[in-house]
């Protein structure tokens, strides 16, 4: 009878095992700051649905606002009918790394970026608040966006001709799925409060769940964009057949190479703008782009009676 109560009193602490019952004693005493706490809230996760939770101030700087989030396993969701006892009505809060979550006492979204492992009692993690919204294949996404850090501007100058680089990087902190893993890569682009950034860098090996992405400005081409029709319509070359190989968007003042594919050497280059210098070698050609303003011209391959064109088009600042 003894020892009937002993386990009975055990069980109730949360187990034989010291650790277990250790657990059981912080998930009270959190239980009891979601009651009183200063910093207890209202959380709304992904399925929409409310919890209670801590979000304890760390590191607040102009660059980011850190904060600390604990939350219980499970717990009594309050926006839903209430079942039974307490106990009863516990369900799982769905709460993991690479997911955000709504404040819903000052509507602010967060992005839970670092788990505490070694916190077995609740749910702890590093949590940042996600000011920006980008959109991928039509799904918004709330992302947390560390803006430039450049403080001066490179200027080039030739020929009379003034202009300055684009330099302006973005940091970027997005959950980590399979459209964002096929999205993001090496030059991809995307809009950051509808300006236009070109993937430099994805890392998903620094947290889990979420891709830091560095971000370059680029240039801005509102024709290509308008409606979806492209501002000038690049013909794709058929299988098989010989065609110039290079990019078809440039910027202005760059140097770009192309080179034959499919045709023998021999032939000869041509373009038919003089905002443009080609200095040919062989099959290969370099093209230096003369102007900052935009616009086209052909760039075309011609070896006895066939020619081979390629539309390039150059992008303005």
């Amino acid at each position: 009878m003894l020892t009937d109560n002993m386990n009975l009193r055990l069980n109730y602490m949360g187990g034989a095992r010291q650790q277990d019952r250790m657990n059981e004693d912080k998930l009270r005493t959190l239980k009891k700051a979601l009651l009183y706490s200063y910093q207890a809230i209202t959380l709304e996760n992904e399925q929409g649905e409310y919890y209670r939770a801590l979000l304890n101030p760390d590191k607040l700087k102009n660059d980011y606002d850190q904060k600390t989030l604990s939350i219980p396993f499970n717990d009594i969701c309050l926006n839903q009918e209430r079942v039974g006892t307490t106990t009863q009505g516990l369900q799982s809060t769905k709460i993991s790394t690479g997911q955000v979550f709504r404040n819903v006492d000052n509507d602010t979204y967060w992005l839970i970026y670092l788990r505490n492992l070694e916190e077995t009692a609740y749910f702890r993690a590093e949590v940042r608040r996600c000011k920006e919204e980008v959109e991928i294949n039509g799904h918004k996404y709330k992302v947390y966006v560390r803006g430039p850090v450049e403080t001066k501007i490179n200027w080039n100058q030739k020929k009379g001709d003034n202009w300055n680089n684009l330099n302006y990087s973005l940091l970027m902190y997005i959950t980590e799925n399979e459209e964002t893993r096929e999205f993001f890569h090496r030059f991809s682009k995307i809009k950051v409060r509808g300006k236009p950034y070109e993937c430099q860098v994805q890392d998903s090996f620094a947290a889990d769940d979420i891709i830091e992405v560095v971000l370059l400005e680029t240039y801005d081409n509102p024709l290509e964009e308008e409606e979806g029709i492209p501002a000038v319509e690049l013909i794709q070359p058929e299988e098989g057949q010989p065609y110039i190989d290079g990019e078809s968007y440039v910027g202005p003042y760059s140097i770009n190479e192309y080179e034959i594919v499919g045709l023998a050497q021999g032939g000869t280059w041509s373009k038919d703008s003089n905002n443009v210098k080609i200095t040919a070698s062989g099959d290969k050609i370099q093209v230096e782009i003369l102007t900052g303003k935009s616009f086209k011209f052909n760039l075309s391959y011609t070896l006895d009676s066939e020619v081979i064109t390629k539309t390039i088009i150059v992008e303005s600042f």
